[in-house]
């Protein structure tokens, strides 16, 4: 979080929880498959995300719409 150096191995069942504005990166992922769920309470504007290189992400990719 916040420093591209740290890294640090999450295990099932873990909470990871960081404050709004916070840069943050999964760079390595060890073992699949892998699932994220992601709360964001209230619900954010998709387009309050930004990704560090457009390359990675866009907001249409990285959020699940579960509106009709």
């Amino acid at each position: 979080m916040e420093d591209p150096a740290t890294e640090a191995e999450f295990q099932p069942g873990q909470l990871l929880f960081f404050e709004k504005g916070t840069v943050h990166a999964l760079p390595t992922i060890l073992e699949e498959p892998v699932v994220f769920l992601s709360v964001d309470t209230p619900r954010r504007d998709p387009k309050d995300i930004v990704f560090v290189n457009s390359a990675d992400g866009s907001p249409e990719t990285f959020i699940a719409s579960t509106r009709g």
